[in-house]
């Protein structure tokens, strides 16, 4: 399991398979482009929880905090958000 530790630069939020498109880094030249998947037929417990991680992306870019995006290590799918304490 890989993890990006920084800052979101960038959030693009949609209703489409792609739930979201961000790009996090220490800088904004200095990012790696990350995404949240919602496929459809989803369980419901599945599709709440990657609409939150959408959601604390958002967050995360408004209040310029730092977060830790947990992917495969050969995968761009954020499958775990955490958001270190201050």
């Amino acid at each position: 399991m890989a993890q990006t530790r920084g800052f979101v630069q960038r959030l693009k939020v949609t209703n489409s398979i792609v739930m979201a498109w961000a790009y996090i880094g220490p800088s904004s030249t200095d990012t790696e482009l990350l995404i949240v998947m919602a496929p459809a037929n989803l369980p419901a417990e599945d599709a709440a929880t990657r609409g939150a991680i959408a959601d604390a992306l958002g967050a995360a870019l408004a209040s310029q905090t730092e977060v830790i995006a947990f992917h495969g290590d050969n995968s761009a799918e954020i499958t775990t958000l955490q958001i270190p304490a201050a």
